[in-house]
């Protein structure tokens, strides 16, 4: 990945459009822990019965990084166009640079794990500044059951990961 964000020639572009994915994917991944949480679907009251206020930004990003990342991709097309709504460049959206950064986009988030996302500084002030809002990515809501079921592997994985950095 350093090796193909090295090659860029606008280097600035391609840093705001990973940084822009990464707001995407943060913002998915806490949009999944309240649709998920028992407490919210129960209509409980106290924070202390809902588990998308117990868990860290981290433990999000693990939880919900399999089905984020896979409707990322599969919506890969309409996350451009919004970028390129929010940027706008005369000079470096033609179909070539289009195509270079839906590439860069998939290899990023193909080779991302929720602690790449949490660490990296892609999303910076000024890009968080122009992003007041971000794309919905249209996930049908899962019941944590659900996503289990789903993504038993990775999941199981990462929980083991979280568990063993504590």
């Amino acid at each position: 990945l350093l090796l193909l964000l090295c090659c860029c020639s606008n280097m600035s572009c391609h840093d705001d459009w990973l940084g822009y994915l990464v707001s995407v994917f943060v913002n998915e991944s806490l949009t999944h822990s309240q649709e998920c949480c028992p407490g919210c679907h129960d209509g409980k009251n106290s924070p202390l019965l809902h588990a998308h206020h117990q868990s860290g930004l981290l433990e999000k990003l693990t939880m919900f990084h399999s089905l984020v990342k896979d409707n990322m991709l599969k919506n890969m097309k309409s996350l451009l166009e919004d970028y390129i709504s929010r940027f706008p460049d005369a000079n470096q959206y033609d179909d070539v640079d289009q195509k270079t950064l839906k590439c860069y986009g998939r290899d990023f988030l193909n080779q991302s794990s929720p602690r790449f996302i949490y660490y990296s500084h892609y999303l910076t002030p000024a890009v968080d500044a122009l992003l007041d809002s971000t794309p919905p990515t249209h996930i049908k809501p899962l019941t944590l059951n659900e996503l289990l079921k789903k993504y038993p592997k990775s999941n199981n994985q990462q929980k083991k990961k979280l568990k063993s950095n504590k």
